[in-house]
């Protein structure tokens, strides 16, 4: 008997839905739905036509596995960065800067709505 080969599942090209731009959703003047191009996933084939669903839940999982894997990337960068010399000093002045802007626009917005 001979043995038979691996599967592999070739992940078909996609593009972002023209119609809700990669949402999902269809938004009304005074309701939203799920897209009806897409099937309310944001994603179609080359075709322009909804995935089968058999196509669609491996495509999904990949993107997600991919996003999560930039995530992680992005995580190990600013740890690294953090452990630069400054760095952490340079951060906290920034958000020290960035607090009192942030009172500065409080404090005028106050007075602007007191009339003074």
């Amino acid at each position: 008997m001979a043995k038979s080969k691996p599967f592999h599942w070739q992940e078909p090209a996609t593009t972002v839905c023209p119609q809700c731009e990669g949402s999902g959703e269809f938004l009304g003047m005074f309701y939203s739905s799920p897209c009806a191009n897409c099937d309310g996933t944001g994603l179609v084939g080359e075709n322009g036509e909804p995935l089968k669903p058999e196509e669609l839940l491996p495509t999904m999982r990949r993107q997600r596995d991919r996003a999560v894997a930039d995530l992680e990337s992005a995580r190990q960068h600013y740890r690294q960065l953090l452990q630069i010399p400054g760095v952490r000093e340079a951060l906290a002045a920034q958000q020290q800067r960035e607090e009192e802007r942030q009172r500065d626009e409080d404090m005028a917005l106050r007075k602007r709505l007191r009339g003074v």
